[in-house]
């Protein structure tokens, strides 16, 4: 009960506070800030505590795939916004995800190796990501939806109910790839795209990617850290090393 309890309260608050952040600082801040590992690292405590530690650490592997191939849905979503609506821009950019998931669930790859392979895939991706179109005009709608921050909270609730809820049947790897599925990142995108354009979805995602890094290296150090210390000592270290990260790579490629 104290589990669901907090997986009730504890996402639909962070959901609120970065969506809160976005419209106080702006897109891109409002990007690297949702970047945090906010859905993922509850996610992964939910895993540890259901599951057993064993079972949390072994779906870190396919954590950092499933953050590869959360690179191709920014980089999907992002190129695709300038000519599409909301809605097939994100079920491509679905696929792209479902697709980039499957092909390196095929290919053998030690922790190192996927760490490794995804800060690559992360720089490449930034330093080719699209531009906002020049004087593209922003859809004339001022205001967001009515209950779009409800919305919002739903949404990401459900996902990690649903998540958690089969981890057992799904097993460590999968569960850990479909962990960074991009919930947040598509209700950041998908809302900006809606409501100023492409400019301001490329502008959030950019952002978003600015912090995969740190984000990345967060559950990477759980692979080590958990081993040798308690959870919320592991987190603290871990999100400490990715605060730092973000600030400089928001410094590189900001």
């Amino acid at each position: 009960m104290n589990i669901l309890f907090f997986k009730l309260t504890i996402i639909p608050l962070v959901i609120g506070l970065i969506t809160l952040i976005s419209r106080k600082w702006g897109n891109r801040v409002g990007g690297v800030v949702g970047s945090m590992p906010w859905v993922a690292g509850p996610i992964l405590v939910f895993f540890i505590l259901e599951q057993g530690k064993d079972f949390g650490i072994r779906s870190i592997p396919g954590i950092l795939m499933g953050i590869i191939a959360l690179v191709s849905f920014c980089y999907c979503y992002a190129l695709l916004s300038k000519r599409m609506k909301w809605l097939p821009t994100l079920l491509l950019s679905y696929v792209a995800f479902a697709l980039t998931a499957l092909v390196l669930d095929a290919i053998p790859l030690t922790i190192w190796g996927i760490y490794g392979l995804a800060l690559v895939v992360i720089t490449i991706a930034l330093y080719y990501f699209p531009h906002p179109s020049v004087g593209q005009a922003a859809p004339s709608r001022a205001k967001p939806p009515k209950y779009d921050l409800l919305f919002r909270m739903l949404v990401a609730t459900l996902f990690v109910l649903a998540i958690t809820g089969l981890a057992a049947i799904l097993g460590p790897s999968w569960s850990g790839v479909l962990t960074p599925f991009p919930i947040l990142t598509s209700i950041l995108a998908i809302f900006n795209h809606y409501l100023q354009g492409s400019t301001a979805a490329i502008t959030v995602l950019r952002g978003i990617m600015i912090g995969l890094v740190g984000f990345t290296t967060f559950l990477f150090l759980q692979a080590f850290l958990l081993h040798e210390f308690s959870v919320v000592v592991a987190f603290l270290i871990a999100l400490v090393v990715n605060a730092v990260i973000n600030l400089v790579s928001s410094r590189v490629w900001g």
